[in-house]
């Protein structure tokens, strides 16, 4: 997959999944959704920490720099459980502000990656670290932790924004 079918895809998902964000009234979003654990706000936090650390693994292995995160050593599940206990206290401003932030980093550090970074094990590909990468090309790193990421949380954001179903 090219880098801008990357962007693309990108761009695309995050699109859908701030629509049904905005879909939701203003005083359900810090509410947990009905017949789900979490609220929108702590869903937002929780897509947002994987664009981050998308982010961040890029910039590290850009400036050769350790690339070794707890979700790759403690596991998604702790890491999860960490970001929905942090999002639950934190301001939606707050939450919201730093999602919008992280997303546009993410389109900025995908756009200087080569086809080649992104489809083979070259470039800045070869300084990540390889508990994330698992044998895997760069770009369905992306994918799984990005554009393919959102949808998984489609059904609970429509949820909420029609907590009457």
């Amino acid at each position: 997959m090219t880098r801008n079918e990357v962007l693309a895809r990108l761009k695309k998902a995050r699109a859908e999944f701030d629509g049904r964000l905005e879909a939701i009234p203003p005083d359900a979003f810090d509410r947990p959704i009905p017949r789900h654990t979490h609220s929108p706000k702590q869903i937002l936090a929780h897509v947002s920490a994987y664009e981050r650390l998308i982010v961040e693994r890029l910039r590290a292995a850009r400036l050769r720099e350790e690339s070794a995160f707890d979700h790759d050593r403690v596991g998604w599940e702790r890491f999860n459980e960490r970001v929905w206990l942090e999002a639950a206290d934190e301001p939606a401003d707050v939450v919201r502000s730093r999602s919008a932030g992280g997303f546009l980093a993410l389109l900025e550090e995908v756009a200087v990656l080569s086809n080649a970074e992104l489809t083979e094990h070259a470039g800045v590909a070869l300084s990540i670290d390889p508990a994330w990468l698992s044998g895997h090309p760069l770009w369905e790193r992306i994918a799984v932790d990005g554009f393919e990421h959102y949808p998984a949380h489609f059904e609970q954001l429509e949820a909420a924004a029609s907590p009457s179903s």
